[in-house]
């Protein structure tokens, strides 16, 4: 929790780049940047659900995050700060074929079941609130980082992952070293 730049130099240095090196985070960096994205800050509070680094609406935390490496697809556990492997295979380019070597991407993924009244509007702000966590962390530690929809193949990314029934990709974001 100690580290990176300051927030006001972050926020200046925020921007969107698709362009990656072919080189993988160290696992300190994916864990830090993890944590930043949506990880648990402080105990339980009076409500139910984990106190988080990214707000959710109505508290309802609907949003997880599927990590994807050059070895597989992890999903993100918060509260033990691990990844649990989900498929044994690089998925990243077909993520997004534009960012085929980013060090990770992040599929967000809502859970239906969770989703206020069944809208994905909610869902959708919430993934905006880790995201915006994810770029200032990226600010923060000289990364590249590049945010988006699935552009149409949401049921596809959904059969790649193994999702099950009322688990739907909604956006992905790419991170990782800038180009040499």
């Amino acid at each position: 929790m100690t580290g990176g730049t300051p927030l006001m130099q972050a926020l200046a240095q925020r921007h969107t780049t698709r362009a990656f090196a072919d080189k993988p985070l160290p696992l300190q960096t994916l864990s830090n940047l993890l944590w930043a994205a949506f990880g648990v800050n402080r105990p339980h509070a009076q409500e139910p659900g984990l106190g988080r680094t990214a707000p959710s609406a109505l508290n309802r935390q609907e949003i997880e995050l599927y990590v994807l490496l050059a070895d597989g697809v992890y999903v993100y556990q918060a509260e033990q700060n691990r990844l649990l492997p989900v498929v044994a295979k690089d998925l990243r380019s077909k993520a997004n074929a534009a960012a085929p070597h980013a060090g990770v991407t992040i599929a967000y993924v809502a859970d239906i079941g969770h989703v206020a009244d069944g809208n994905l509007d909610f869902g959708r702000v919430d993934t905006g609130f880790i995201a915006q966590n994810v770029y200032l962390f990226a600010a923060s530690e000289g990364l590249n980082a590049w945010f988006y929809t699935f552009h149409g193949h949401e049921a596809d990314m959904a059969k790649e992952f193994m999702l099950p029934e009322g688990k739907k990709p909604i956006y992905a974001q790419s991170i990782g070293f800038p180009p040499q």
